[in-house]
């Protein structure tokens, strides 16, 4: 009788803890878009650091030295000959986000679109707009034009006018791999990109970068609606935030 009491007990705890709602997903950031964009290339929080929060994202290294890609819950530095490193845990960043990648929706990607036309297709979807999204999408690619940039050194100038003097596009074509990206709201356009932002890391984890223009092959895109952000500012930061609208000039320049 003991044991069947004992037994119905732990039955109808595996129940209530089956019938409680999923934790929603929390994006991890460090520091700010606009912070980074105005000079802030210098952070105090490691890879390793960063990884304890999630195994998916995007962002930088400290003196903006290469484009980072997180897959699978490791780190990956797009150099400017267009090619991916791995990068050690001791590494320092001004600014990335990641997350606890878990798929909750799926959308079959396919061949022939811009990136304007896959993001959307991607906004199309069932998700609120006032959330982030974050997107994994594998498949293959009919063309990607990835960029980089060089490391600077102090005195730092704004990220516009590195990027417009001497940020580095590789072309790749008919190449396998996997996009890496998120959709912020328009209302945290200071916080992160406003819209869709992605990297790009090839299959066999060879080369990447900050995704310009791409026209897709046949693939799959994987969804993860996330209401909650945590963001961990540096002890130093510029003085001064970037606009939106150079922000915008970093992420899609002209």
């Amino acid at each position: 009788m003991v044991r069947l009491m004992i037994w119905r007990m732990f039955a109808l705890v595996a129940l209530a803890a089956a019938a409680l709602p999923a934790r929603a997903a929390e994006a991890y950031q460090i520091a700010t878009i606009s912070s980074l964009v105005a000079g802030g290339y210098d952070g105090d929080t490691t890879v390793g650091e960063m990884l304890r929060h999630g195994d998916f994202g995007l962002g930088c290294f400290n003196g903006v030295d290469g484009e980072m890609m997180v897959l699978d819950g490791r780190v990956y530095r797009g150099t400017t000959d267009g090619r991916a490193h791995l990068v050690a845990r001791a590494e320092r960043t001004p600014f990335a986000v990641v997350v606890p990648f878990h798929s909750q929706g799926s959308m079959k990607v396919a061949a022939g679109q811009s990136l304007e036309q896959l993001h959307a297709a991607l906004d199309a979807l069932p998700y609120s707009e006032s959330r982030i999204l974050a997107a994994r999408i594998d498949g293959r690619f009919q063309a990607i034009d990835a960029r980089s940039e060089p490391k600077q050194q102090p005195p730092y100038r704004p990220l516009t006018e590195v990027i417009k003097e001497q940020q580095v596009v590789h072309t790749l074509t008919e190449v396998d791999g996997t996009l890496i990206g998120f959709r912020f709201p328009a209302a945290a356009s200071s916080v992160n990109v406003a819209g869709w932002h992605f990297h790009f890391l090839t299959a066999d984890r060879a080369r990447g970068g900050h995704v310009l223009a791409l026209t897709t092959g046949a693939g799959q895109a994987l969804l993860q609606e996330i209401s909650d952000l945590r963001i961990r500012f540096p002890a130093q930061a510029p003085a001064s935030s970037a606009s939106a609208e150079a922000v915008k000039a970093v992420e899609r320049p002209r």
